[in-house]
């Protein structure tokens, strides 16, 4: 008569129901930590894009009417506009944003609110807005000599 064992020696193979869950929470907080990061950087981007926008719309006013135009920003109340520009076409930018504005001392209305001139041949006061969120930082800078807007 053949005798047949009824167990093996062989180790148990798998994961327990701990280490599953386990894999699991961490698996949730590093998705959860990502999706977080990656909505913050629209923000700012979306922010960037609306103040060149803005810039480069002053910038065509003025060479289309053949009269300086100013672009204005309040860094304090995160607001800004074309100066004489129409009363819906003022702009805010998002709580959590930081602004700065970097002009000539001309153009500097109060130690919060500054502006950049645009005039009719398409040049500038030139300058620089900066925009930071989370640690991140997005530039428009206006050159003087040209007027020409640009993201950084």
């Amino acid at each position: 008569m053949q005798i047949f064992p009824s167990g093996t020696n062989k180790p148990q193979r798998g994961f327990t129901l701990l280490e599953v869950l386990l894999v699991l929470v961490i698996g949730g907080l590093l998705v959860g930590a990502v999706a977080t990061s990656l909505s913050e950087g629209p923000v700012l981007r979306k922010s960037g894009r609306e103040v060149a926008a803005s810039l480069r719309h002053a910038r065509a006013q003025a060479v289309m009417r053949q009269q300086p135009t100013l672009w204005k920003m309040n860094i304090q109340e995160k607001r800004f506009w074309i100066d004489g520009g129409a009363a819906n076409a003022e702009r805010s930018l998002s709580p959590s944003i930081e602004a700065k504005i970097n002009t000539t001392s001309a153009e500097v209305d109060a130690a919060n609110q500054g502006g950049i001139r645009f005039f009719p041949d398409g040049s500038s006061t030139g300058g620089s807005v900066e925009l930071t969120h989370n640690k991140q930082t997005f530039k428009v800078n206006v050159e003087w000599v040209t007027g020409r807007v640009a993201i950084q």
